[in-house]
């Protein structure tokens, strides 16, 4: 393999990412905060509640789609031979999220009205959002060729935007939930929009047929199911503890939640910029060693990351209210899982980029049901504390189990 290294490339991209998502994150915290001094207790938490139900509806929108779209197509970069296969790939994959995307907001709007949820209106207009992810598509000639400058200012913008809708909400003295989950969900539907306007020109031009649903499916399910189930285990604990211990503790925690997830957006970045190179080590025979050479650093960051916040815990969650102080212990357990990706995000790459998505699928759901299980168990006994100890334990299966096939495979072809 020419590439025995990690390519410049890829630490370039992950480094614009990263940037982009530490923006991202402190806009993030800057709209929960100011969210958190205009709501109560009660309403901040059904606020943090649904910004994790959706994000795990935008999993179940993706399919799978986005990383086998990028496996079908990285090997060989899109040229003039083949712009009709590509193109037709992007029309196949557009179709399938709108449709998903469809039916997730008639799920949710069904869900809210039924169930009498508070703010049901406002939940069900921002869940429109997630038909937008279909033009999310158009960015493949920017991942493909490892160029991430644009798309991160792009995600930028629009996270800037939402920040500004939630500062308009606040500056409007509204005190409920619902204006500012539809403040967030606008900003992010922007960004798609333009994503789809600037990325498209970079896709090859001309007629094409859209490509063969079957197979494409086929690729994407348990890579859809993999990516739900790890959204899933990551956010399933918001509902055990909005039962047991109600929606002021689940705003809690969510704010830890929220510094964790800053946290890791080294590992989680580096490792889907590197998808394509991994994709081509694989193609190789040299995909264990790829890995590898690529989990080593990361874990090291983790470390050091975890190393920085540990001393910092209560000052962080203090920052938005005496009460989040509640969610120490929490963060504690939380800190734990975020060394525990940095090890295990280029390791699960990996795996997709062998194209064993059964595996990836198996990897996540067994990762779910032990998460579930360990709440089930937890949450009545601890609270926040057995919910953020379930998601460390979760993370660490999850290294383990993508390990176990990478080194049963050993990275063959």
């Amino acid at each position: 393999m020419s590439e025995r290294a990690v390519p410049r490339r890829v630490w370039s991209s992950a480094g614009w990412m990263i940037a982009g998502r530490l923006y991202g994150s402190a806009c993030t915290v800057a709209l929960l905060w100011l969210a958190a001094r205009a709501l109560d207790g009660a309403a901040f938490g059904r606020l943090t509640f649904w910004l994790a139900a959706f994000l795990v509806l935008d999993a179940a929108v993706d399919l799978g789609l986005g990383a086998v779209v990028v496996q079908r197509t990285a090997a060989a970069q899109p040229s003039a031979a083949q712009p009709g296969e590509v193109l037709g790939i992007v029309r196949s994959a557009r179709r399938v999220r709108a449709l998903a995307g469809a039916t997730g907001t008639a799920a949710v709007t069904a869900y809210v009205f039924a169930s009498g949820e508070p703010d049901a209106p406002w939940i069900a207009a921002a869940s429109l959002y997630p038909l937008t992810h279909a033009l999310e598509v158009s960015t493949l000639g920017w991942r493909n060729s490892l160029r991430w400058r644009t798309p991160v200012l792009i995600r930028a913008t629009a996270v800037s935007l939402s920040l500004l809708f939630v500062t308009l909400a606040a500056a409007l003295g509204r005190a409920d939930a619902g204006p500012f989950l539809c403040a967030i969900a606008l900003g992010s539907a922007l960004g798609n929009v333009l994503l789809h306007t600037f990325g498209a020109r970079h896709l090859p031009a001309g007629p094409a047929a859209p490509a063969p649903l079957g197979p494409l499916l086929r690729a994407a399910l348990p890579m859809g199911l993999a990516g739900l189930a790890q959204q899933l285990y990551f956010h399933v604990d918001n509902v055990f503890v909005r039962f047991h211990s109600g929606e002021v503790e689940v705003g809690q925690y969510n704010v830890a939640v929220r510094v964790m997830s800053l946290g890791i957006s080294g590992a989680v970045l580096a490792s889907s910029a590197a998808l394509p190179w991994l994709v081509r080590a694989h193609a190789a025979g040299q995909l264990l060693p790829a890995a590898l050479r690529l989990a080593a650093p990361l874990g090291a960051l983790g470390a050091l990351i975890a190393g920085g916040l540990w001393p910092l815990r209560g000052w962080l969650l203090g920052w938005f209210g005496a009460e989040f102080g509640a969610a120490e212990g929490a963060l504690g357990w939380l800190i734990g899982a975020l060394v525990a990706v940095h090890c295990g995000a280029p390791l699960l790459t990996a795996v997709v980029a062998a194209g064993r998505t059964t595996r990836v699928a198996a990897i996540a759901l067994s990762g779910l049901a032990l998460n579930v299980a360990l709440n089930t168990w937890l949450v009545p006994l601890h609270g926040i504390d057995g919910a953020a100890a379930a998601t460390l334990a979760t993370e660490v299966a999850v290294v383990l189990g993508a390990l176990l096939v990478l080194t049963r495979t050993g990275g063959r072809a």
